[in-house]
């Protein structure tokens, strides 16, 4: 059974039951994905089997096809004679087709029209027939020849009902239009609607209830051809009458664009079926209303399918005929529903209850075909669950379900597994059929991808097995955890972001061209970015060594998160590398936890500042000095130099090669002129991680 769309678009529950069908995971400890509501079930590959709105998966109902010839697209409607004849209205070649007793199918009537929309029955044996694209109604007495009966001033005859007085009721389109016929064949308009088309018609007690399309409403006409709105939908077509067992009319509400043409579009050919959906293509889902005697309306059912085509009562049920995938379901008046069947053919447009047998037939379009539900179950049906991705190769432990069965039905599962996303002939074959429901050992290969395929059965058909839930339990395979990145960084970054640039005191900001390798000092912290593949919980321990030394020295373990402080003053001045260990022991045994080691970028810690030594003074004349000295550093090269005279402004000194590359610059400058006196000159370089050292000499008097 075509179940796929059944399952996304049921409103009342959904949501919440998608909380059941899911999977919890314990690291490496046992996972179990678990199946258990209609949403779950509705996302496998389903054959003869159905789901209803509680959450369970059953067999279908049988569907008996009625073989013969009937080469036409659609089968429109469906009526019976007191003999237990069936009467089969189609196109698109206008014909009416008996089905005898015995199953035979002959052809009736061959009408000159493309459409037989609508028939009904009187209790001579009368057939009437509305068809289209002329609007007559034909009458076919047995053994008649069939005649006009009436012929409206319309296109499409879409439905046929008899008052209590005998008089005959049409609902048309494309000018939506009630017509009352007398016995005679005299007829006249009884009610003239804003609607496109009258789709229904329903005769109750003294009144005939009508729905239309165009805005969706259902009116009440009494027999004095009054018209009262019963109800006004939000929906564009109200597509089905019926009167429930409980005294409420039950209406099936279309939402979307119409689907025969406009009133001002009169052309010739057979009326275009209706396809639901919102303007602009999304598909929505018909609508089930419930109408009390006092007029009270209520929703009760949102089909999953886009279109609900047909309705008809059994017992205390509303069986819904629907489109594009010929589904069909069984309502309850509180909104529960059963998905019963699929007729495999694209719409089912008509389904009739002979009200003599109880036997339900079905009339399905695209293509044409005639049915029987059985009230027995097919005996055997099939479920393939979607595939679960347990994201790493994994061991299989129990599959296990929730099922009733009787002493004649019965359920087994089975198993296949993979490692490609969809299944193709690299997966196992089907494992053996599963038969203890409270847990079987999975004997399907280790892999990463598996699915299960449950098989119901009954041996004759009476009863159903009732499928509620299924478990897969696994282990998936450990793997080692991944370490993307270790940095260094400031105190104010975050853990596993990018180190941020050190500012050098005393300079403007970042510089753009400095590299990634710049010296470090003060309060540092290392970010590290880990994960696990098997979502396993973490312990990092880290560890340090000199770039001339062969052995890691431990900093700290047992390190629950990914950063660590580094305090850069209790290391001496010089080049480190720093190692993080990643295991997953938390969620592991000790004897199959696994690790992985990432090692930093080589960084400098220097936290010395340079010195400035060596300074002469030497009387160029004119009452200028020139000064000459030496910046050195012992970790990092000197990065600049400045010097001020008597407090005032600091002034750049490049040095005597003019680029700032080593650890040792030579400078030599010379001031402006001085006046007579003592003079304090002040000399300060900076090292590449921002330490900052100074001298000062002083000029003498002359």
């Amino acid at each position: 059974m075509k179940l796929k769309k059944i399952i996304i678009k049921v409103l009342f529950t959904g949501y919440i039951l998608l909380t059941f069908g899911c999977y919890y995971t314990l690291a490496v400890n046992t996972s179990v994905w678990e199946q258990s509501s209609y949403m779950d079930f509705g996302a496998g590959k389903p054959k003869d089997v159905s789901l209803t709105s509680e959450n369970q998966l059953t067999l279908s109902k049988a569907l008996t096809p009625v073989e013969g010839n009937i080469s036409e697209l659609r089968v429109w409607c469906l009526v019976n004679d007191s003999q237990g004849n069936i009467y089969a209205g189609t196109g698109d070649k206008g014909k009416i087709f008996k089905i005898s007793k015995d199953g035979q199918i002959s052809l009736l009537f061959d009408s000159p029209e493309t459409d037989i929309l609508s028939l009904i029955i009187d209790n001579k044996d009368n057939i009437y027939a509305g068809s289209s694209p002329d609007g007559i109604i034909y009458k076919i007495e047995p053994d008649r020849v069939p005649a006009t009966f009436f012929k409206s001033e319309e296109k499409y005859v879409w439905s046929l009902a008899f008052d209590s007085s005998g008089n005959l009721y049409a609902g048309t389109g494309i000018n939506g239009k009630i017509y009352k016929i007398s016995p005679d064949g005299k007829g006249e308009v009884v009610y003239d609607s804003t609607e496109t088309h009258i789709k229904c018609l329903l005769s109750s007690g003294c009144s005939i209830y009508a729905g239309g399309e165009g805005s969706g409403i259902i009116y009440k006409i009494s027999s004095d051809g009054k018209a009262f709105v019963l109800y006004d939908t939000s929906e564009n077509e109200i597509s089905s009458l019926v009167m429930g067992s409980d005294g409420n009319i039950y209406a099936s509400a279309v939402a979307g664009e119409a689907g025969p043409p406009a009133r001002e579009q009169q052309e010739q050919g057979p009326p275009p079926l209706k396809t639901g959906g919102k303007p602009g293509g999304k598909e929505r889902g018909s609508l089930i209303y419930q109408i009390t005697p006092d007029g009270v309306a209520t929703e009760i059912w949102e089909s999953p399918d886009p279109i609900v085509y047909t309705l008809v009562v059994d017992g205390k049920n509303i069986i819904a005929g629907t489109g594009s995938e010929g589904n069909i379901y069984s309502v309850k008046s509180n909104g529960d529903w059963i998905a019963v069947t699929d007729c495999g053919e694209s719409q089912v447009l008509a389904i009739y209850k002979v009200n003599s047998t109880n036997e339900i037939w079905i009339a399905t379009g695209n293509p044409a075909k005639i049915y029987k539900l059985s009230v027995n179950y097919v005996k055997e049906g099939t479920l393939e669950s979607q595939k679960w991705d347990a994201s790493v190769i994994s061991k299989w432990g129990s599959i296990s379900w929730d099922a009733v069965t009787t002493g004649n039905t019965g359920m087994t599962l089975s198993t296949h597994t993979g490692n490609t996303e969809k299944p193709d002939d690299t997966w196992s074959a089907w494992s053996e059929e599963y038969s203890d429901a409270n847990g079987s050992a999975i004997t399907s290969p280790p892999a990463r991808f598996i699915q299960w395929r449950v098989k119901l059965t009954s041996t004759d058909g009476t009863a159903t097995p009732m499928l509620k839930s299924v478990s897969v339990s696994y282990l998936q395979k450990n793997l080692k955890p991944s370490i993307d990145t270790v940095v260094i960084a400031s105190e104010q970054e975050k853990p596993g972001g990018p180190p941020k640039r050190p500012q050098v005191p005393g300079s403007d900001g970042d510089d753009p061209s400095k590299s990634d390798n710049t010296p470090i000092n003060g309060k540092r912290v290392i970010n590290w970015q880990a994960k696990d593949p098997n979502s396993d919980s973490l312990e990092y321990s880290v560890y340090f060594r000199g770039t001339e030394e062969q052995n890691w020295k431990l900093l700290k373990d047992e390190i629950k998160n990914t950063s660590y402080p580094l305090d850069t003053e209790s290391f001496p001045d010089g080049a480190y590398f720093v190692k993080v260990v990643a295991i997953d022991s938390p969620d592991n045994p000790k004897d199959i936890a696994l690790s992985e080691e990432k090692i930093s970028n080589r960084f400098v810690i220097d936290n010395t500042p340079p010195a400035v030594v060596e300074l002469q003074v030497t009387l160029s004349g004119n009452d200028i000095y020139v000064i000459t000295g030496r910046a050195e550093d012992t970790a990092s090269y000197v990065k600049s130099i400045v010097y001020s005279i008597d407090g005032g402004n600091w002034k750049p000194l490049f040095p005597s090669d003019q680029v700032f590359d080593s650890k040792k610059e030579i400078f030599s400058f010379s001031t402006d002129q001085l006046k007579a006196g003592e003079h304090t000159v002040v000399i300060k370089a900076t090292d590449a991680a921002g330490n900052v050292g100074s001298a000062k000499t002083v000029v003498p008097m002359k």
